[in-house]
């Protein structure tokens, strides 16, 4: 039996479809699928987080629920492929999967066995982020007789930094069951001779990406550049077989992340080298199907503020060309520090108070307590940036620090 595994797509809301909700879909529909019909699987198995239209509701261009499900239904009859089941990962909705099922989509399996020939797959529905709860209800999955048994997950197995399900358990699973697949954690490990976590199928969130191109240029050295082959695709498992083979996918996109370290640079040396950085990258690639995230980290000269690098303008004047444009997804300054001044009044529209005030935290001390003064702003959610400067200005509590 040839089975096709399909972890984690996020359609309408992966890295692609981060500014143009329906390419990723797009790129499901006209690239993926007629891959994995030539692949002519016996089964699907879709392994959670399938669908992601929640992420954008307050945007219009992303497609609400059932409009969504109505995509995703039509598309896979129009491949052909009916032979297809889902297991429910944390960002899928029960009701919209119940839905997908009847519309005549993957069917929904949810903390059951399914047995086909001599294969039967267990399909346990994502706990997260009750991780507890997952570890106690593994170790209940009744038993079965079958030639092979296959455990499906979507749970936190082996994140760093995060709590996981106790590797003893896995362990044991790993003696019960012949294969278990996870998603839910998007890159790709394996953990026992038969026990994978399997990578997204398509990009998904800064970072957890493999990017065709990655870029560092450091303070006083040459610009490096490495290239990688795409790690995007799907996943195919011979019953007879214990290890699954990767398929890779040509999504039609280049992925580009480049850090670029600083040391008391003054501003304009900033702006001097994401220029640069932009003419290198439209003479290797073609901007209009590239996605690219740039990291600044280090320091800026003693005075010199975000405001005089002028990133806005940075990025609709050299960085609009790329797949992203203007969406301020490009140019990302978590780790610039310089002058006693992270935020301008730009930045205020796009920055949570709480990451304001850890930013602002080493060098004001009490900027909490001005927090608590100016409450009655950050209430209203939003705020002109001007009203808060002049709010600091006749601070209290800052007294005359000259804090922006």
């Amino acid at each position: 039996m040839k089975i096709c595994l399909l972890p984690d797509l996020h359609l309408f809301s992966t890295e692609i479809g981060g500014n143009w909700a329906k390419d990723s879909f797009i790129i499901f529909k006209e690239r993926f699928l007629p891959r994995i019909k030539a692949e002519d699987p016996e089964i699907i198995i879709f392994l959670g987080d399938i669908l992601d239209p929640h992420s954008g509701r307050s945007d219009p261009r992303w497609p609400r629920g059932a409009e969504a499900s109505e995509m995703f239904v039509h598309a896979l009859k129009d491949a052909g492929i009916t032979n297809a089941y889902s297991l429910r990962g944390n960002h899928d909705y029960p009701e919209a999967l119940r839905n997908i099922s009847d519309m005549g989509g993957p069917k929904l399996i949810e903390d059951e066995w399914l047995r086909i020939g001599g294969v039967a797959f267990y399909f346990f529905s994502s706990r997260y982020p009750n991780i507890k709860k997952a570890a106690e209800e593994l170790k209940q999955i009744p038993d079965i007789s079958a030639e092979s048994k296959i455990l499906l997950l979507h749970e936190n197995l082996s994140i760093k930094g995060a709590e996981n399900v106790p590797r003893e358990i896995i362990k044991e699973l790993s003696e019960r069951f012949d294969i278990i697949f996870n998603g839910h954690q998007h890159v790709y490990e394996q953990l026992f001779d038969n026990v994978w976590c399997l990578p997204s199928a398509l990009p998904w969130r800064p970072g957890y990406e493999v990017s065709d191109l990655e870029i560092s240029w450091e303070e006083g050295k040459e610009l490096e550049i490495k290239e990688n082959e795409s790690k995007f695709g799907f996943w195919i498992l011979e019953s007879n077989k214990k290890e699954p083979a990767f398929i890779s996918v040509d999504i039609g996109l280049k992925f580009v992340s480049a850090k670029l370290s600083f040391f008391a640079s003054p501003a304009i040396q900033v702006r001097e080298r994401l220029a640069k950085l932009s003419e290198i990258l439209s003479e290797r690639i073609v901007p209009e199907k590239t996605i690219i995230r740039v990291y600044l980290e280090g320091t800026l000269k003693s005075g010199d503020e975000r405001i005089d690098v002028g990133f806005a303008d940075l990025e609709e004047k050299y960085f609009a060309k790329f797949y992203e444009g203007r969406s301020r997804n490009i140019l990302r300054t978590e780790k610039l520090r310089g002058g006693g001044a992270y935020l301008s009044k730009d930045d205020l529209r796009f920055i949570t108070i709480e990451e304001a005030l850890k930013q602002l935290e080493p060098e004001i001390p009490d900027i909490r307590d001005f927090y608590e003064e100016v409450y009655d702003l950050i209430e209203k959610k939003t705020f002109d940036g001007d009203t808060l400067i002049d709010r600091i200005m006749k601070s209290k509590v800052l007294g005359e620090r000259d804090a922006l």
